[in-house]
C-alpha cells in the first residue's frame, strides 16, 4: 500500500472516480451532479493537494485532500462560517477522506490523515479543520480525538449531502501540537511527524507516481502487508458488517497511537 500526492491528470480522474463510487454510489450521501462522468470533483480540487492510496495492484483504495484557505474560503464554509475562528490563523481543511470497504478498520484512514497533516505543516498552516458525518451509530469523533483533534461545533446539516445529513467540525492546533506533543504525547507526535515509506509527498526530486504500481486486469489477492497489519478485510466479512462510513471505524492501531 502506498499513499501518493497526485498531480497527473489521468490519476486525478481515477481518484475522483473512486470518490464518486464511495460517496455517491456506495453510501448514497451525495447527489449525482457529474453529468454522466461518474467523478466527484468541485471548485476546490483545482488548488487542493490531492492524495490517493493505492493497493499492490495499483487500484485506488483511499482518498484525502488538503485545501488551503483562500479567496474561495474552505469547503466546510458552504454551511458553517469560520470567520470568528480563523482570526490570526492559517487554516487548511482536510476533506474527501474515504477508504474502500476492504480497507476499513485498518490503519489506512489514520495514514491518510497523517499525509494531510504533514502537507499542511510543511506549507505553513497553523490549524487543521475538517467536518465529518455523524449519525446511525457512526462515531468518527473517536478517531479524530485520538489523533489530537477537538470538536468545535454541535451537529449541523450539510447541504452538500443528499439528505442533509448532520456533520460536526473538528480542529487541530498544529502549533500547540508541535510545542506540547513531544513531551505530553510522544507516540502521537512520532506518528504524525516521522517519515513514512508508505507516504510519498512528491517532493522536488521525487517524481510523482514513481512508486505506484500500474493496475492489473485481475489482481491477485494476497495476504499480509508491508511490515504492518494493513490487510484488507475479506469481502464476506465486510458485507456482514454493513456499509459503515467512508472512513471506516477507528483503526486498532490508532487506538494505541498515543499510548492510551
Amino acid at each position: 500500500m502506498r499513499i501518493v500526492r497526485v498531480t497527473d491528470e489521468r490519476e486525478l480522474v481515477r481518484l475522483y472516480a473512486f470518490r464518486y463510487r464511495v460517496f455517491v454510489e456506495e453510501l448514497g450521501w451525495m447527489a449525482r451532479k457529474d453529468r454522466g462522468a461518474h467523478i466527484l470533483v468541485d471548485e476546490f480540487d483545482g488548488e487542493a493537494a490531492e492524495y490517493a492510496a493505492y493497493d499492490r495492484s495499483g487500484e485506488v483504495v483511499g482518498s484525502v485532500r488538503a485545501v488551503s484557505d483562500g479567496p474561495l474560503g474552505l469547503p466546510l464554509e458552504r454551511c458553517r462560517v469560520l470567520d470568528g475562528y480563523r482570526d490570526d490563523k492559517r487554516l487548511v481543511e482536510l476533506s474527501r477522506l474515504a477508504v474502500a470497504p476492504p480497507w476499513r478498520c485498518t490503519l489506512l484512514a489514520a495514514l491518510l490523515m497523517k499525509a494531510g497533516y504533514q502537507w499542511a505543516e510543511r506549507n505553513g498552516a497553523t490549524h487543521l479543520v475538517l467536518d465529518t458525518y455523524v449519525g446511525n451509530d457512526i462515531r468518527p469523533e473517536r478517531l479524530y480525538m485520538k489523533l489530537g483533534f477537538e470538536q468545535l461545533t454541535r451537529p449541523y446539516p450539510d447541504p452538500d449531502y443528499l439528505w442533509k445529513q448532520t456533520v460536526v467540525t473538528f480542529a487541530l492546533d498544529i502549533e500547540a501540537a508541535k510545542r506540547d506533543w513531544p513531551s505530553l504525547r510522544p507516540s502521537l507526535n512520532h506518528f504524525f511527524t516521522a517519515e513514512d515509506e508508505r507516504i510519498d509527498h512528491a517532493l522536488p526530486g521525487r517524481p510523482d507516481l514513481r512508486s505506484v504500481p500500474r493496475p492489473q486486469p485481475q489482481p491477485e489477492r494476497r495476504r499480509g502487508g508491508i511490515g504492518t497489519p494493513m490487510r484488507p478485510r475479506p469481502a464476506a466479512a465486510e458485507a456482514a458488517r454493513g456499509r459503515g462510513s467512508a472512513g471506516g471505524q477507528q483503526p486498532r492501531e490508532a487506538r494505541r497511537v498515543d499510548g492510551a
